[in-house]
């Protein structure tokens, strides 16, 4: 339980869920720094930003002397999926252990909470991972994650520690798919492969950091060396696409059968060869069409679900992007705030 003496040092608060847990802390009322080595993405969050980088162990050591924190929130981290060389995600390795053995040299410590990922474990035949230690990565991304997690588990931290993977998060302040995804469907270029569900866990940010906050405010049998996905239930993902063209341009997403997508992949594989990249590719195919969902039920029942409702959380998202901090992104900044 969070009291009024502790103290909670986040790594990584400048970003996407960053912000967001910002935002709840702010409402709670808790006191709290941001240790990430680039400035905030809001810009009122300024004064919480305490510049530096978890690869440089002598700041890493300041901020822990200066702030003492009670509490740490690991999210700094490589997140994206876009190269296939461990060695580009060391802030996820490197940058983990760091974090973890500064933790170690402080007893004041009493609960350290580490952002891992779904992509830990990903197979066909058996959805969901036997214990919580059991690994199938199926990304580099997701193999740096697997060895934070192993790093972790066997550190011999003497606080309470819990590990979270998120679950496809979207929400306000996503810096990704406003460019990508939603910048497709707002043009209506987005069409949707076969009309057979693809069952997706996706996590709502605002309902993750509060299912996140629950967890601190939690008793130490369910927290203490304990592993929870943080998302909300899981559903076929074209509820969560056609909510939002439906919130962007009040018409529904249209459906195609899936030989089409097949088809155009090859053609992107081909072109790939010469070095010409398409949006559709084997790869990308394959991702739109499997399902891939996580056992965040578990979560729910344990710390709650919060806001389910896939039309208002749409609708919150995309006033954000009406708002003037959607102008920061080259294809929103055109439209003339509450249009799309």
């Amino acid at each position: 339980m969070i009291t009024k003496d502790d103290f909670i040092l986040i790594t990584g608060a400048s970003g996407f869920i960053g912000t967001n847990l910002i935002e709840l802390f702010e409402e709670k009322k808790y006191k709290f720094v941001n240790y990430d080595k680039a400035d905030v993405t809001k810009l009122d969050q300024h004064k919480y930003w305490f510049e530096g980088n978890i690869m440089d162990k002598k700041r890493l050591s300041e901020a822990f002397d200066k702030f003492k924190p009670t509490i740490v929130i690991h999210l700094a981290a490589r997140t994206d999926t876009l190269s296939d060389r461990l060695e580009d995600y060391i802030e996820n390795t490197e940058g983990t252990k760091n974090v973890v053995d500064e933790i170690k040299k402080h007893d004041y410590i009493k609960h350290a909470l580490f952002a891992s990922t779904q992509y830990v474990y990903k197979d066909k035949i058996i959805p969901f991972g036997l214990k919580d230690d059991s690994y199938a990565p199926h990304t580099v991304y997701g193999i740096s994650k697997k060895m934070d997690e192993e790093y972790i588990r066997n550190s011999g931290m003497k606080c309470k520690w819990t590990i979270f993977r998120p679950c496809n998060v979207w929400g306000p302040w996503h810096l990704r798919y406003p460019n990508e995804l939603w910048k497709f469907i707002a043009k209506g270029m987005y069409v949707h492969p076969s009309y057979k569900p693809v069952i997706r866990t996706y996590a709502y940010v605002k309902n993750l950091v509060k299912q996140l906050d629950a967890i601190m405010n939690a008793s130490e049998e369910l927290i203490d060396k304990k592993t929870y996905y943080l998302g909300d239930m899981p559903i076929d993902s074209y509820v969560w696409l056609n909510a939002l063209s439906q919130e962007m341009r009040h018409k529904n997403i249209i459906r195609i059968p899936k030989f089409f997508f097949w088809g155009g992949a090859i053609i992107g594989d081909f072109l790939r060869l010469f070095g010409i990249k398409l949006p559709l590719y084997s790869m990308r195919y394959h991702n739109m069409i499997e399902d891939f969902y996580a056992p965040s039920n578990i979560t729910i029942a344990l710390f709650g679900a919060f806001e389910q409702d896939y039309k208002k959380n749409c609708k919150e998202t995309i006033d954000w992007l009406r708002s003037e901090y959607g102008k920061k992104f080259n294809y929103w900044k055109n439209y003339p705030c509450g249009k799309l």
